[in-house]
């Protein structure tokens, strides 16, 4: 086991700021205390106050205006604050004496992120594109030859030139230096400057109304928030939660969450349940997810497990139904994950690249790529086969790196290769396309760009401890990572050096007899999932060791456990190596 202090390790004495400073927050006091000044002119981005003029013209004039819904959460939450705005707006103006001519399509394969798939109705004279849109040139050129103006809202980094729409995207504007905000972020910005517009109109919706699913969005897409107006956004949305269907996510998930909102919990709790969902999901259930987000309010009779029947709102349904398609998702993915990880586990290339057709379902292919890129430590493709309209074999996939890998865009990694079709999305998590002849090259030339870098992970920390300065005090004034910890901002992290124990005092524990724990200067150290070949799992489980006096190191997180109000300083272990042993029966 190797480890080593971050490189530019900061000397600060506050070891919060110390932390921060690690994870490249220049001005740590400044960070803990956001406020309106972080936000970045809005006309900084290209083609906004253009975009939101068309939209007026077309409002004014009383077109049919539709949007796409998108296949994340991003898409869902984007789509759902322009349709609730736009609604809102206009059912507010007397001279819209009926409902305004507002429509939204939604994907019918799962994860799907162009238009292809798409039926977009010939009586469209506007169409919104939030959270997508950037590359899809040809169909955005048969819109447009159709007479549909195009309006895209987009955060994803561009691959083409697409002159067919009115393009507002972080990416793609020089002068707008935040390039981690999500698609609804974007919106939101675009919110803005409507605001600005329909002022004079009175009664206008404000934008500020959708900072809370805003946030939700920015966390569920994994957005860094170490750009301060990002974090900013984030804070101000969590801090005042009005969506009915967020809040009620909230409650379905209080007991997870200890009834305590922060970025973490929302990325744990709330998030899965929306991707699970929308992976998992039937097209009227997910429906209904953004109908729900949209505020559209409806009631349902809901026949309980003891018969009765209750009236349940749009929002309590869309939470239920997320958490059934959750864990349907789940026993999926338990069943796939195994059978992937035994085709993966002994490959010595730089990088993981599988045929997973007859091994997941391909609404999974992203999820358990991550979860292998996870497990070995390597950056991860699994692909699935389909026949082209040429008769020829071609994969699709998902591409997904590891967390604090050496290579800073494993898309520009597939993209030197030169071998893939296309390769779209995030840097460190994207699809892929490419033919069954190139499959091979691609893997060679793989081993050849990352020929460098090494297999065995080291494990960078913030803190080389003895085992007797990890104590109760150390841990508590970490506590308000709990609240700060997010993509970029990930928890503060720690070698703990010569912890002495002896193997009697480590419990196994959990339902599957796989968790360590053990007690050491009044910190609870925890691992879990642990398997053979872990050292101290080996020993744990030797009947003829009972006695014996381990010099253990380990690296981890100290974390404060909190469970029914009952707090514990605890140090979830990662890695740990065994230094030394001693046996009375030796």
């Amino acid at each position: 086991m190797e480890y080593k202090l971050y490189e530019n390790n900061s000397d600060e004495e506050n070891i919060v700021f110390r932390v921060l400073k690690n994870r490249g927050i220049e001005n740590p006091e400044k960070y803990l205390n956001l406020d309106e000044s972080v936000m970045q002119d809005k006309y900084d981005l290209e083609n906004i106050g253009q975009a939101a003029g068309i939209l007026t013209k077309h409002i004014i004039r009383e077109s049919p205006i539709g949007i796409t819904v998108d296949t994340d959460p991003d898409g869902y939450i984007s789509a759902a604050m322009l349709y609730d705005y736009i609604y809102k707006f206009t059912d507010s103006r007397s001279e819209f004496n009926h409902p305004y001519p507002l429509k939204y399509f939604m994907h019918k394969i799962a994860k799907s992120h162009d238009l292809s798939d798409l039926e977009i109705s010939d009586d469209i004279k506007l169409l919104i594109i939030p959270d997508a849109g950037t590359n899809d040139s040809e169909a955005c050129k048969r819109l447009k030859e159709k007479g549909i103006d195009i309006i895209i809202l987009d955060h994803h980094e561009k691959e083409c030139e697409n002159p067919y729409a009115i393009i507002v995207n972080n990416q793609t504007s020089p002068e707008y230096k935040n390039k981690s905000l999500c698609g609804a972020g974007i919106v939101y910005r675009f919110l803005q400057v409507l605001d600005e517009i329909f002022k004079s109109y009175g009664n206008v919706v404000l934008a500020d109304d959708y900072l809370d699913i805003c946030a939700l969005a920015n966390i569920s897409d994994v957005m860094d928030m170490r750009s301060l107006e990002t974090k900013y956004i984030v804070e101000r949305g969590l801090s005042e939660i009005t969506n009915k269907c967020f809040k009620a996510f909230i409650e379905k998930q209080s007991y997870y969450m200890n009834d305590h909102i922060n970025i973490h919990n929302i990325q744990w709790c709330i998030t899965p349940l929306l991707n699970g969902m929308i992976r998992f999901g039937s097209y009227e259930d997910k429906e209904l997810l953004f109908r729900a987000f949209a505020e559209i309010y409806e009631e349902y009779n809901y026949k309980k497990r003891d018969g009765t029947v209750v009236r349940e709102d749009i929002y309590q349904r869309a939470a239920r139904l997320s958490q059934n398609a959750k864990s349907k998702q789940d026993r999926a993915r338990v069943k796939s994950f195994d059978k992937i990880f035994e085709v993966c586990r002994d490959t010595q290339d730089k990088v993981i690249m599988a045929d997973v057709t007859d091994l997941a379902d391909g609404s999974l292919t992203g999820l358990e790529a991550a979860m292998i890129a996870s497990s070995l430590q390597k950056p991860c493709i699994l692909l699935r086969r389909y026949e082209n309209e040429d008769e020829k074999i071609i994969y699709k996939g998902s591409a997904r790196n590891t967390n604090n890998s050496n290579i800073h865009s494993f898309k520009d990694v597939v993209a030197q290769t030169k071998e893939f079709s296309f390769a779209k999305g995030h840097s460190n998590a994207f699809g892929v396309e490419i033919t069954a002849e190139n499959l091979n090259k691609a893997i060679v030339k793989f081993n050849k760009i990352l020929k460098d870098m090494p297999d065995e992970k080291i494990h960078i920390v913030d803190f080389i401890l003895d085992a007797e300065s990890l104590d109760t005090a150390f841990v508590m004034d970490l506590r308000a990572f709990d609240d700060l910890s997010g993509q970029g901002i990930e928890k503060p992290t720690a070698a703990v050096e010569n912890i002495e124990i002896n193997l009697s005092d480590v419990s196994i524990i959990g339902k599957n007899d796989n968790t360590l724990k053990f007690i050491y200067n009044d910190i609870t150290y925890i691992m879990f999932n642990c398997t053979e070949g872990n050292p101290l799992y080996d020993y744990a489980n030797d009947i003829f060791a009972d006695e014996a006096l381990i010099c253990l190191n380990a690296v981890g997180t100290p974390e404060i456990n909190n469970y029914n109000g009952i707090l514990t300083p605890q140090f979830v272990i990662k890695d740990l190596e065994i230094t030394d042993y001693i046996t009375s029966w030796q």
